[in-house]
């Protein structure tokens, strides 16, 4: 009966294209996915060939592996490409790359890449990424049959809690929250520069989620994600929508704006209904912006606390008598 329940896994582990223009490297990936139960692996020698084999698949692949320096379409403008395609935009895509820096890595994280793993790589490195991305993509495919399974009568079942992230698309620097992880795991592995955080909550968007359907909220939420972004531009920083009205921005330390510098014109440009509008809620809009946090010393390379210190420092804000209606307290 194991034996039966472990080829009922292996059969579950999802399907791969792997995207290299070098022969080596496609072998070795291949060997190794295999290794590890994952034998539905298309290869691809280029992105050209990557999307044809994309347009001809009679199933739709569940996962990819690009490399990034590859003569003609490289791997971050196939990874932009791919995201264009509606059944791919939230498709986990793991970069394999000798090119670390982080002006690739940004690059490659903008493209709407969630995860990057750089060569030589280690195989159990590998394999984690591989796995987690397995693991999200299976939880999503399983949501998507529940739903898809619901009696016509429940069509209209409820829209997710006001705690719950919606998914912002096509926001310059907006990614979800794992992939936000991954990337700042890998700047803090390498260590190419220090790292901090912000959060920000707009207290408004519960009575926007109350007052509207998923569809119009997640409207409001991408056009203040994108207020977000135009404030932060300088900043090179990247942001992921938490749920609850709260959003955590990261980037480099010297680069990040302080709350009070960044406050007044960013609630400025949430009011403007240009920028933001919800035709269900009439409201005016505020802010709370919490001080930033960045990794402590004694830390160990790859540690994350300082992401849930930033909500910590958000939420001392929010609480304060002194915040002003929304404005961070010094």
């Amino acid at each position: 009966m194991s034996r039966n329940l472990a080829v009922t896994r292996l059969e579950k582990k999802m399907k791969i294209l792997a995207v290299d223009d070098d022969e080596l490297i496609r072998e070795i990936l291949s060997a190794t996915l295999e290794a590890h139960g994952y034998t539905d692996v298309t290869l691809a020698e280029s992105g050209e060939d990557a999307l044809q084999k994309i347009a001809a698949s009679p199933t739709p692949f569940e996962g990819f592996m690009f490399d990034i320096q590859m003569p003609g379409m490289d791997g971050t403008e196939l990874c932009q490409h791919v995201r264009q395609m509606e059944h791919y935009k939230n498709s986990p895509v793991i970069m394999i790359t000798a090119m670390n820096n982080k002006e690739y890595v940004d690059r490659a994280f903008m493209a709407g890449a969630t995860d990057y793993v750089t060569k030589p790589f280690d195989t159990t490195e590998l394999m984690t990424r591989i796995r987690l991305a397995d693991r999200l993509q299976s939880e999503a495919r399983k949501a998507a049959a529940a739903a898809a399974s619901a009696p016509a009568a429940t069509a209209a079942a409820p829209k997710p809690p006001f705690k719950d992230p919606v998914t912002v698309k096509d926001v310059r620097g907006v990614v979800k929250s794992a992939a936000l992880d991954n990337y700042v795991m890998l700047m803090l592995e390498q260590k190419q520069f220090a790292m901090a955080a912000f959060a920000i909550r707009v207290p408004e968007l519960e009575a926007v989620h109350a007052g509207s359907d998923i569809e119009e909220f997640t409207y409001v939420v991408t056009d203040v994600a994108e207020v977000i972004s135009d404030c932060l531009v300088g900043a090179q920083a990247f942001l992921s929508y938490l749920g609850g009205g709260v959003f955590v921005c990261v980037g480099a330390k010297n680069k990040l704006p302080t709350a009070d510098s960044l406050h007044d014109e960013f609630v400025m440009m949430l009011n403007d209904p240009d920028l933001v509008y919800c035709e269900e809620v009439a409201t005016g809009f505020t802010a709370q912006i919490g001080e930033i946090a960045a990794p402590k010393l004694f830390e160990k390379r790859g540690d994350l606390r300082f992401l849930d210190r930033a909500v910590e420092k958000l939420n001392e804000v929010s609480s304060s008598p002194r915040s002003g209606g929304g404005r961070f307290a010094a």
